[in-house]
């Protein structure tokens, strides 16, 4: 830990914006609201001692424009890297967060962009705001909030109190494979498609789903992982995954119908169905198909002699338990001011 503790800011600007406000009934993030949760993530991140904001630039201006209005004192320095407009742009800013030695990085986007993130954040702990289209990863959290809790982890403030609930804590992912060799990971779900190309790349059809492997089963989540807790509501929360196979109407036992997409509610034919526990390989068709990860489709896979497999890996991202935080700040003291003595 540094004695300036450094955070990054990671807002994608692309992040809430897919074909799913097309399809569905998504929220719509524009930058301008993009703005102004960032300028309260930094005037939390002021409020917490930090002194130093590294961050992701972008076309739009998002970090400058919410100091401009709300002119923290911090230091700002953009990362000095190329910007293609792709997610390749969240994954390279993270690896160099890694590298300066951020303390936690502060992420604006939705389930892709934390991917993006994770695929090189290292063991730096995230901050994730959720302004993208299947949340599941990040959180609807207030700004301040989550520039307050990322400034007190940061700078050593909120330390682990003994026996008490973590404030960092490891976060599961899954890992694709194709014969053995890790080609992409996801944290919330990876899906094979009877779709032949990427297109759109979002899924929000369960006619159009062949399997799935889930990383969480969460009782409030919406796109593909809401099946989870559907179909296993006994395991909720728990640290337990799904295999899901999904069948036709006419030859599927039973479908369960869950929101499939914002505002979307669609039945899914169920063909097969188990959880998995951590650390576990799960064997998946090697049909031609695509594969998307986290609700989108990243991968086209059209080698039938080849093994696809996809591992539930424990060892994820680290993020950061917000009211752990804060709470473990106001027990250190972080709020506290001392009376004004008279003269």
């Amino acid at each position: 830990m540094t004695a300036e503790p450094l955070v990054g800011i990671i807002a994608n600007p692309a992040s809430g914006k897919d074909i799913r406000r097309l399809v569905a009934h998504g929220s719509t993030f524009d930058n301008n609201e993009k703005i102004n949760i960032v300028r309260r993530v930094l005037l939390g991140l002021d409020a917490a001692g930090v002194e130093r904001v590294t961050y992701l630039p972008d076309g739009y201006g998002i970090v400058e424009r919410a100091a401009a209005a709300a002119k923290p004192r911090l230091a700002l320095k953009p990362l000095a890297m190329p910007v293609i407009g792709h997610a390749s742009d969240s994954t390279e800013a993270a690896a160099r967060l890694a590298d300066l030695g951020a303390g936690v990085i502060v992420t604006l986007g939705g389930d892709g962009t934390n991917r993006a993130v994770a695929k090189s954040c290292g063991d730096v702990p995230l901050v994730a705001v959720s302004t993208g289209t299947n949340n599941v990863f990040p959180r609807m959290i207030e700004g301040t909030l989550a520039g307050l809790a990322a400034g007190l982890v940061a700078s050593g403030i909120a330390q682990q109190p003994e026996g008490g609930d973590h404030i960092v804590r490891r976060a599961p992912r899954l890992v694709v494979r194709i014969d053995d060799a890790p080609v992409d990971i996801a944290l919330i779900d990876v899906v094979t498609s009877t779709h032949a190309w990427l297109g759109a790349r979002a899924l929000w059809e369960p006619g159009h789903l062949r399997e799935i492997v889930l990383s969480r089963i969460t009782p409030a989540a919406i796109g593909i992982a809401s099946l989870g807790s559907a179909l296993f509501p006994e395991a909720s929360e728990s640290h337990a995954g799904a295999w899901i196979a999904i069948g036709s109407e006419a030859d599927a036992p039973f479908s369960v119908t869950v929101p499939i997409a914002p505002g979307l509610m669609r039945a899914a034919p169920i063909a097969g169905k188990r959880l998995i526990e951590p650390g576990a390989n799960v064997t998946l068709q090697s049909e031609p198909c695509t594969i998307a990860l986290d609700g989108e489709r990243e991968i086209e896979f059209r080698d039938p002699s080849a093994h696809l497999s996809v591992t539930f890996d424990p060892h994820g991202p680290r993020v950061v338990d917000v009211e752990q935080a804060i709470r473990a700040g106001a027990l250190a003291g972080a709020f506290r001011t001392s009376p004004a003595h008279a003269s």
